[in-house]
């Protein structure tokens, strides 16, 4: 009997070890990472095919009227030259997407500068699929009571900054949820290091009252 035990136990082993090691060695579609970031046909982030410093006011209006994900777009640019443009989500909307907080576009020169997005995402999650960012900041003087600080990254290369409210002492950064914004893509080069992730573990903004 406990002979038996023994090789079933090698066996399930081997099966495990062997299953592993397939896993590990199929081939990784790095693009499939940046699926909530990038749409079909950008060559950076960008959302439902809006793209910074490429899609014009209007495209960009036509876009999101069309979109069952939204239920009303707020158009508030100068004649779409330049300006501020917001939206309320449906119920239709990806998970991924907080319905709490409106969308929101800057426009200028009849062109897209930038998306604001809130998301359900949490920190973690937008690590594990993008990586290290080209640079991190963290601000402690954004939340004038002095509980907050506010974390920022920078993929510059992606054209996109992910930013977290983080409470003073945070012990789990990562759970904490995001706000995206779609911009220019940059040269990574431009963003020199500066803050890291690991100090919002002891991080308390600077208060005076």
């Amino acid at each position: 009997m406990h002979r038996y035990t023994f090789r079933l136990t090698l066996l399930l082993c081997g099966f495990f070890g062997v299953l592993l090691i397939l896993i590990r060695t199929q081939p990784f579609d790095e693009r499939a990472r940046y699926q909530r970031f990038v749409s079909e046909g950008c060559q950076a982030a960008c959302f439902m095919g809006i793209q910074p410093g490429v899609t014009k006011v209007d495209e960009a209006l036509k876009i999101l009227e069309a979109s069952p994900w939204i239920s009303a777009v707020d158009n508030r640019t100068i004649n779409n030259v330049s300006g501020f443009i917001s939206w309320t989500w449906s119920d239709q909307k990806p998970n991924w997407i907080s319905g709490k907080q409106a969308g929101q576009i800057w426009a200028t020169q009849k062109q897209i500068v930038n998306v604001v997005i809130y998301g359900d995402l949490l920190l973690g999650d937008t690590r594990l699929a993008l990586g290290s960012p080209d640079q991190e900041v963290i601000d402690r003087t954004e939340d004038r009571k002095g509980l907050l600080s506010l974390y920022t990254a920078f993929y510059g290369q992606m054209g996109l900054m992910i930013q977290s409210w983080q409470p003073c002492n945070v012990l789990e950064p990562l759970r904490r949820p995001v706000i995206m914004t779609i911009m220019i893509k940059a040269d990574p080069k431009l963003f020199p290091e500066r803050d890291t992730l690991d100090e919002l573990h002891h991080t308390c903004p600077i208060y005076k009252p």
